[in-house]
């Protein structure tokens, strides 16, 4: 595939009310709706929040900044600047009448912060805990990791009339609050 064909994305600043929102979890649904798009619309929050014995974590990667997928008219995205919860769009003045234009990031530099976050995610599973599977042929189950070898995790999962030890990449993983009645 050529790389002119990968996706392109808008780099937002968030302000104080902006980064509270992400980590109450009312930030995206915002965003979409100030923007009109729906659920497939992508957008990237280089955050993650998960909880880890009782605590809530939240793993920020680069505070104050979301990513949204180019292919909206420019005017959608600089009309976030007038959200209280968006400070600016990156962008840049350009040509004899300085007219501004947004600031577009290849796909491969949010696939590279998708792959920090999930690596710093990572670093905090442990054996005993609870996981859930975010890519590949166990996506979005979940099961206890019985043991850690090098960058893998295994993980029993039990499904209705089997229980199997997969081997997960520990960057496929994200840890979870274990469910009521699964303790061992």
């Amino acid at each position: 595939m050529d790389q002119r064909d990968d996706p392109t994305w808008i780099a937002i600043e968030l302000t104080y009310l902006g980064e509270t929102k992400v980590e109450e979890g009312t930030f995206e649904a915002s965003l979409r709706s100030d923007l009109g798009v729906g659920p497939d619309f992508p957008i990237f929050l280089p955050v993650a929040t998960y909880v880890k014995d009782g605590a809530t974590v939240v793993v920020h990667l680069m505070e104050g900044y979301a990513f949204v997928a180019s292919g909206l008219p420019e005017s959608s995205y600089f009309a976030l600047e007038r959200t209280s919860y968006v400070n600016r769009v990156l962008s840049s003045r350009t040509g004899p009448q300085r007219l501004r234009t947004l600031s577009v990031i290849p796909n491969q530099n949010i696939e590279e912060l998708r792959l920090k976050l999930r690596q710093q995610i990572a670093s905090d599973i442990s054996v005993g805990g609870w996981v859930r599977a975010t890519e590949g042929t166990y996506r979005a189950l979940e099961g206890r990791v019985m043991g850690i070898c090098g960058d893998n995790a295994f993980v029993q999962i039990g499904l209705r009339s089997l229980k199997i030890v997969a081997t997960i990449p520990l960057m496929c993983l994200e840890s979870q609050r274990e469910p009521e009645g699964e303790q061992e």
